[in-house]
This record gives C-alpha cells, structure tokens and sequence, in this order.
C-alpha cells in the first residue's frame, strides 16, 4: 500500500480536467478506495452527551468549555481497520488490466468511476478543500 499525503489528496480531490487523471495509478485509487470503505464501516467507540453546558464520555468525567449543541454524540476512533469487498478489488484490478494492456480503450465511464471514488474517498477523511 503506497502512503498518500494530505496535499496529494487536496491535488486529487482538485483535479479540473480528464487529462490529470492519468497522473494517478492503480495503487492510490485502492488506497482511497481503501480509505472511503473503512470509514463507512466505522463502529462508535463511546458516546458523548452534552447537556446544560457540560459533557459527559460514557458516565466518566466532566468537561466545560466546548462548543458543541446539546444532544448526543458517537464518538469514533481515528483509524479503523478497512474492510474491502471483493467486488471493489476485482473492479480495481479490471481497471489496472485494461489500463496497462490497451490505455486508448479507456473511455469516459472509466474516468468517472476514478472521479467518484476520488472524491468519496476525499470525503471520507474528512478534507477541507476549501479556505486551507
């Protein structure tokens, strides 16, 4: 698995025009996919509830000065495990056969298919593409 920096995926998830497509390979796109996957599987770790001004993780502790809206919160951990179904894997690697055997018969579904799991991946972690 290749590591993916925050700037590469603010450069993937601004990609304007087809042609930049080609600057990313078959590994990223798993990568993201990889990411986009694990965080819809996610399961909450704890929950939080805020009432009255204060908030209160799973019955322990009390904690003033934030600036959540009362109600109830999941709270998740930061990574968690990806699980990727075999569909998704067999899909990737259709696209990276076609794309190294015969690169002219990729046509435009095929770009916006990695158009869609780039920015469902981008989404998934949370990035702000705008005012950083």
């Amino acid at each position: 698995m290749t590591t993916i920096t925050k700037e590469r995926l603010q450069w993937l998830a601004n990609i304007s025009g087809r042609d930049d497509i080609d600057d990313i390979d078959g590994g990223e796109i798993r990568e993201l996919a990889l990411i986009a996957l694990a965080s819809l599987e996610a399961e909450p770790v704890a929950s939080c509830i805020i009432e009255d001004g204060g908030m209160c993780v799973d019955g322990v502790g009390e904690y003033v000065g934030h600036s959540l809206p009362g109600g109830t919160y999941q709270l998740y951990t930061a990574s968690p495990v990806p699980v990727v179904p075999e569909g998704l894997v067999k899909a990737v690697r259709f696209y990276e056969q076609v794309k190294r055997e015969n690169p002219p018969v990729e046509t435009g579904a095929w770009k916006d298919a990695v158009d869609w799991v780039l920015k469902e991946a981008c989404q998934a972690v949370n990035i702000r593409i705008k005012g950083e």
